[in-house]
């Protein structure tokens, strides 16, 4: 359930003094089922990782009593619901770099209900909302365990042993993927391993000396990426942010440098973080190697700009590799063709190009079909099956959009082309086609899925 540490219990754990409120940021919505490729191709790694954490779980049964206000990761454990699960994660290498449920359910992607998988996290709201207040982990055979109240603690539950998981149920997120290495490992992968690696071991000074683990914050990024073959060149931090290429926000890959300054609106850096994927960063400061999500009100406020400073090579201040010229041909074909018909084509529950009446999916449909791209069918969710899955932080121009029309994130009902620079066309049901920022109010708060059907 929600929590209310004290803050002196959690401060050399997780940090609690730099929390902040929500910060406004969108979450990766990739659209998760059986039929989806794992775009990290790393399955396997995943269904074991999964095996081990139910494993960790179930070894903590009577072990541990449910508590909000404090957090003990020693025998006699004190978990709530969101802490246990933390835990759980981080004894078996994975990091979920947060113990609230809000910040949980903005990592992953989006899973249908009902199309579950070992690993998988489930939100409910006990008030009947969309804001979590409770979330277990899924085990299989219908069952999740989790950190239920005072009374049960730890237990195992069937999801339909109760109508309370039916009618508090908000959604379900799978973060095992990503917050995996791929297979293989990208450079952004081992780094970000490595730093991982040295979290606990490393000592936080004002002088660096590799061999006894001692660093600077910088001096920790240097190592950690000189050791992966990349040579920064510096351990000062203004220079650092001039290295490498200047990445957006949206599309940050793990490996890139997250700068951040002291005062609100200032363009000189007072700290540097890795990006892990998945929201997460890795941040060196005078408290030691610390986790952190982006959604935390303070990074989100005092963020500067991100750099790409590897590439799939070993080599330094290389941009990630562009889309191919045939690629970007189309969809600016696409683009062009679909931002021509704005005035022209107005809504219906048909489909009929003499007069250019369509649905939503019907326009996408009439669109990538004039530019020879059969999106096998003229239904929102249908087209989600089509292509490959992408996120949202690696959108390109031409890549299908899909959102929900409740505010709901879940059922697909509306389509949309991504144009870029953050915007995108679709036409909707009061008649006629919006160019919308992903930022609005409606993308936030409908934004589904990605696919990506151009090759």
């Amino acid at each position: 359930m929600k929590k209310k540490f004290v803050a002196t219990t959690l401060t050399a754990i997780i940090g609690l003094s730099t929390f902040g409120g929500i910060a406004p940021v969108e979450m990766q919505n990739i659209q998760a089922s059986a039929a989806t490729i794992n775009p990290q191709n790393n399955q396997a790694a995943v269904d074991a990782k999964a095996d081990q954490l139910i494993q960790t779980a179930k070894s903590l049964i009577g072990k541990a009593t449910y508590s909000n206000i404090e957090y003990k990761s020693t025998y006699p454990y004190k978990f709530s619901c969101a802490t246990f699960l933390m835990y759980i994660f981080e004894k078996n290498g994975v990091d979920l770099a947060t113990y609230n449920e809000d910040y949980m359910m903005k990592q992953g992607t989006y899973v249908a209900k009902g199309q579950y998988q070992k690993g998988d996290l489930l939100f409910f709201d006990s008030r009947g909302g969309n804001v979590p207040n409770h979330v277990g982990m899924y085990i299989g055979d219908n069952k999740i365990i989790q950190m239920a109240d005072p009374t049960q603690k730890i237990v195992i539950t069937d999801l339909d042993s109760k109508p309370y998981y039916k009618d508090s149920y908000i959604t379900t997120r799978r973060v095992l993927p990503t917050l995996l290495p791929s297979n293989p490992a990208t450079k952004g992968d081992n780094i970000v391993s490595k730093a991982y690696s040295l979290k606990d071991k490393v000592t936080m000074g004002t002088t660096n000396n590799a061999s006894t683990l001692r660093f600077t914050a910088t001096g920790f990024v240097d190592h950690v990426y000189k050791t992966n073959g990349v040579t920064l060149g510096t351990t000062n931090l203004k220079e650092l942010m001039k290295k490498g290429t200047t990445v957006s926000k949206a599309n940050l890959k793990k490996g890139d440098l997250v700068f951040f300054n002291g005062v609100t609106g200032s363009s000189t850096p007072t700290m540097v973080g890795i990006y892990a994927g998945d929201h997460r960063i890795i941040v060196p400061n005078s408290s030691g190697v610390l986790t952190r999500v982006l959604f935390v009100d303070y990074y989100a406020k005092h963020y500067i700009t991100a750099k790409r400073v590897i590439s799939g090579g070993t080599t330094t201040s290389i941009a990630a590799p562009a889309p191919t010229t045939s690629t970007t041909q189309s969809a600016d074909k696409v683009v062009t063709f679909a931002t021509s018909l704005m005035s022209k084509v107005k809504f219906g529950y048909s489909y009929n190009e003499s007069t250019l009446t369509f649905t939503s999916a019907g326009f996408t449909y009439y669109v990538f079909n004039k530019h020879g791209i059969d999106l096998k069918g003229k239904l929102a969710s249908g087209q989600a099956q089509v292509g490959t899955a992408v996120s949202k932080a690696n959108l390109q121009k031409g890549d299908l959009l899909f959102f929900s029309t409740n505010n709901g994130r879940t059922s697909i009902k509306q389509t949309g082309i991504y144009v870029g620079n953050d915007e995108y066309l679709s036409l909707t049901s009061k008649g006629n086609v919006i160019k919308d920022k992903l930022t609005s109010t409606f993308a936030k708060q409908n934004y589904v899925s990605a696919r990506r059907v151009l090759k």
